[in-house]
């Protein structure tokens, strides 16, 4: 079993960046992977890409990290600001550092999708990876039955799927029920086999669920050729796990069997739910005061990008 932390949407706000990666090291992981958008709305785009760098395994392209390249796709007047602002300071020119070209570099190359068998990890959805949103709102039941978005997203996608992009984290599966973190128990979610589920897992640097605490998941899972098979032992050749077997004078071999058996049985089950794939939603508190000092001291940036950190809107 390996244990995955999965980060996403950082948009340049270094103070919860460093919250959450200070949570990750007492989750006892065995790597870290970024689903995108370390740039947008923040004032400390280079700082933050140093981190992810440093600290993920791999990272995905995320929209506004499209849109240091190219022209912003559907952006509203704060969030463009921020990125002309970021573009101007991450792009080199004659005389730039070797360091400023490598980060321009690497922002630039990075893949905008992930495939590990039958789990994708994408930014946006299964069947646009940068860009659609994957929202509660696609999967309500209005008296018609699920949306075609809804059906369309899950055709489009092998078993489970991981984005991020909305900023509201959630589970999804092929029931079409849309589950929040804070209406599962113990913010965990056991994920099911031939049962498409997708989990949006939130922002690190600007939540939108209403919580200003900064949200990340834990993914534990063995993949299918690592599963183990626990057996349990046989009955005695020639009984049925049903047989009475009575002996005067001997000790009651069968009670013992039988409590034997419901123990290795108790045993099974533990580790059978122990191996099957788990999300876990982790909140992080961080400075958010701080966090709104250091996006008010780039004139830059709109002040609603700092405002709506006390929000989580």
């Amino acid at each position: 079993m390996s244990r995955r932390a999965i980060i996403s949407d950082i948009h340049a706000n270094l103070v919860a960046l460093e919250a959450v990666l200070a949570d990750i090291k007492t989750q006892r992981v065995d790597e870290i992977v970024c689903l995108g958008d370390i740039c947008g709305y923040g004032p400390q785009p280079i700082e933050c890409i140093k981190l992810v760098r440093e600290h993920a395994a791999w990272t995905l392209k995320g929209n506004h990290d499209e849109a240091i390249f190219s022209e912003p796709f559907d952006f509203g007047r704060n969030a463009l600001a921020a990125i002309h602002w970021q573009r101007r300071l991450l792009q080199p020119e004659a005389g730039s550092s070797p360091e400023l070209v490598d980060v321009w570099n690497w922002l630039k190359e990075l893949p905008t999708q992930r495939v590990e068998k039958d789990v994708l990890f994408v930014h946006g959805s299964p069947r646009d990876s940068t860009y659609e949103y994957v929202l509660r709102e696609d999967f309500d039941d209005l008296g018609f039955g699920p949306t075609q978005k809804a059906k369309d997203i899950f055709e489009s996608m092998e078993w489970l799927c991981f984005c991020g992009h909305s900023h509201r984290p959630g589970v999804v599966a092929e029931d079409f029920k849309w589950v929040p973190p804070a209406e599962l128990e113990q913010n965990g979610y056991v994920v099911r086999r031939g049962y498409k589920t997708i989990v949006n897992i939130g922002s690190v640097g600007q939540p939108r669920d209403a919580i200003t605490a900064a949200c990340y998941c834990l993914f534990d899972y063995s993949p299918p050729d690592h599963t183990k098979t626990t057996q349990l032992a046989a009955p005695a050749v020639g009984h049925s796990p049903g047989t009475a077997v009575t002996l005067v004078g001997v000790p009651d071999k069968k009670a013992e069997d039988d409590t034997r058996r419901e123990s290795e049985l108790k045993e099974a089950r533990a580790t059978a739910l122990l191996s099957l794939p788990r999300i876990t939603f982790r909140r992080v508190e961080y400075d958010i005061a701080e966090a709104q000092r250091r996006f008010k001291a780039v004139p830059e940036l709109p002040e609603n990008n700092a405002l709506r950190l006390a929000k989580g809107m």
